[in-house]
């Protein structure tokens, strides 16, 4: 749950309690306040919880808009989870990869054997949410360079989750990711950043059932770190 949407949308309602069953009215000052391009608001006016379901609604039309329109790759600044890790998965000689939220699939044709999969940019393989994601194919290795990092704890970790059923036992997961520092544009300023920090990436580790097997700070203030699917037993 977004709680800077969640506390907004309060802070409106509490400024105008009528436009909670003017649906139309509502809507437009939520693209107003939030810069998205909502059509139709979906809630129940007087169904418990829909507060909570306008403000995934609103979440998730932000976080399209940014990475859609807004947001451009700087994978060449990355000390390690940048142009490096292409030929590190490539030594792996890789079956399959799956590059989850991969934005503009840069990782296309320089990775052997690579497919690309994010919600919101049309240059992936497939358009689709990692928890929406279907295969047959487990992967030898997934890259998930800051694509698991917004909402709370318990999103992340099914998405962790998510990600990490994806991989054959014994495959690697490369991940860079975002210790809550606020992107610059303004178009950002309505994302949650989630807080990664070494001691939620190990305990996390572990609770995947995953090794730690490089945890090291990156360029730009980011963490970026490899765990290896543990076998089943």
């Amino acid at each position: 749950m977004n709680l800077k949407i969640l506390n907004e949308l309060d802070r409106i309602l509490h400024r105008n309690p009528a436009l909670k069953t003017d649906k139309h009215a509502f809507c437009q000052v939520i693209n107003g306040i939030f810069d998205i391009n909502l059509k139709n608001i979906d809630y129940s006016s007087g169904g418990h919880g829909s507060m909570p379901d306008l403000c995934e609604q609103i979440d998730s039309a932000c976080l399209r808009r940014y990475f859609s329109e807004i947001w451009q790759p700087q994978t060449k600044k990355f000390k390690y989870s940048g142009l490096a890790i292409i030929d590190e998965v490539n030594n792996l000689n890789p079956d399959n990869v799956i590059d989850v939220g991969c934005g503009y699939n840069e990782f296309k044709g320089k990775i052997k054997n690579l497919i690309g999969i994010d919600p919101y940019n049309d240059k992936a393989d497939i358009m689709t949410h990692i928890l929406d994601y279907k295969s047959d194919v487990e992967y030898d290795v997934a890259i998930c360079l800051g694509s698991i990092n917004f909402g709370s704890s318990d999103k992340i970790l099914s998405e962790l989750q998510a990600v990490v059923n994806m991989v054959k036992d014994n495959g690697l997961l490369y991940f860079r990711v975002n210790p809550g520092i606020q992107h610059k544009p303004t178009e950002s300023r309505w994302i949650n950043f989630y807080d990664w920090d070494p001691v939620f990436i190990s305990n996390a580790a572990n609770y995947l059932d995953c090794e730690v097997l490089v945890l090291r700070q990156d360029d730009n203030d980011r963490l970026y770190f490899v765990l290896r699917k543990n076998k089943s037993a």
